[in-house]
């Protein structure tokens, strides 16, 4: 049964049950082809790179999901996920059966105006950053209060390196002071590392002045992930993927783009009337691939490939998730290329499995577990 054969009968059985489904696929194709093992396989079916898992998550009549938002695997088992409207951050098994939940909006002590960010310790402690407070709440593993604590800046994304924690961060003291014409003159270090609450290095700086590409903070992101002593940091325009050390120091990179990737060009200061920029962005960018996420899966690095087109993206400077690139991180080599996703499927995230949301537009929700089917292509 395909992928999408496999959602849409899912999707028929959950709606009898508001308990959690999960439901097993194991895809053996029946036709693989041998690749040349200096190549990569290219626009190979995901059902011949991964078993799939579906699992349907588990909602509290009192306490619905929005939409599923930052996604966690947990070192025991299960995983967290925040909500991508609400201030609420959920746990629950590998079952998908919600264990617990906590957050609330508000400007108080632990109450959120944003989650930004969503971490789990090698203690079990969770991380949650708030980007609009530049805060960062400490909670249990089962996700009661443990502690605040105001963040030197604007943070956006957290991962852990055992117990510290790593941060896409723009700093105050980078924000350009009293003169905001300054910002436009500054590449500031995005990747921070925090030890006990206390900042011990920053890394990896903005690879362009805003004055040198108008717009391009629109349109631009970051992604990061790590595995061992390994952090791989993208630049969503651009290749390839940089590889720094624990210490925030540069020591490789790996990547080339697909075929399908085209650089999307510099833009002139006014190139673009005020009144119809969205549009006019949207229309140029319709249709360019970039580097949406960065997912860690075991011993390979998932690059995976967004396009921007609007509304499907969900807005004009968005991309939705549209296929993967997959490396051996150890040996730099490509695996697979352009390897399509389902429709309406978003990544979420890697650890021991890849995961992904089977459908971004309504529920019941289902996240899709992916295991790689083979340690090689060849």
């Amino acid at each position: 049964m395909s992928f999408n054969r496999l959602l849409t009968a899912l999707r028929q059985r959950v709606w009898l049950s508001r308990h959690a489904v999960i439901v097993t696929v194991s895809v053996i194709a029946a036709c693989d082809a041998v690749p040349d093992p200096a190549q990569p396989a290219v626009g190979v079916a995901l059902d011949s790179v991964f078993d799939t898992t579906v699992v349907a998550l588990e909602e509290s009549a009192r306490d619905s999901i929005a939409v599923p938002g930052i996604f966690q695997e947990r070192a025991e088992g299960g995983f967290l996920l925040s909500d991508g409207q609400l201030p609420r951050v959920r746990s629950y098994d590998a079952q998908g059966r919600l264990e617990a939940a906590f957050g609330r909006f508000g400007a108080g002590p632990f109450e959120f105006q944003s989650i930004d960010g969503l971490a789990e310790t090698a203690s079990g402690r969770v991380a949650v950053v708030d980007g609009r407070q530049a805060r960062l709440t400490w909670l249990t593993g089962d996700l009661r209060p443990d502690t605040t604590k105001r963040l030197p800046g604007v943070p956006s994304r957290v991962k852990t390196l055992d117990d510290d924690l790593l941060l896409e961060m723009r700093l105050a003291s980078e924000s350009g002071g009293d003169d905001p014409r300054s910002r436009f003159y500054r590449r500031p270090l995005m990747l921070h590392r925090l030890a006990e609450d206390e900042l011990t290095w920053s890394s990896f700086m903005w690879p362009f002045l805003p004055a040198e590409r108008p717009y391009w903070n629109s349109i631009a992101r970051l992604s990061f992930d790590l595995a061992g002593d390994s952090i791989y940091m993208a630049f969503s325009l651009r290749y390839p993927v940089a590889i720094l050390n624990t210490a925030g120091d540069s020591i490789g990179e790996i990547g080339v783009p697909p075929a399908a990737f085209e650089l999307v060009p510099v833009f002139e200061s006014g190139a673009f009337s005020p009144a119809g920029f969205a549009t006019q962005v949207s229309d140029l960018l319709g249709g360019r691939t970039t580097i949406s996420h960065l997912a860690v899966v075991g011993s390979r690095l998932v690059v995976v490939h967004g396009s921007f087109g609007y509304p499907k993206s969900g807005g004009p400077f968005g991309a939705y998730h549209s296929s993967l690139d997959i490396y051996d991180r150890h040996t730099g080599r490509k695996l697979y290329e352009d390897v399509p996703l389902p429709e309406n499927s978003r990544v979420l995230g890697g650890g021991r499995h890849l995961y992904l949301l089977a459908d971004t537009r309504f529920p019941p929700w289902r996240i899709a577990r992916l295991s790689f089917r083979r340690e090689n292509p060849d």
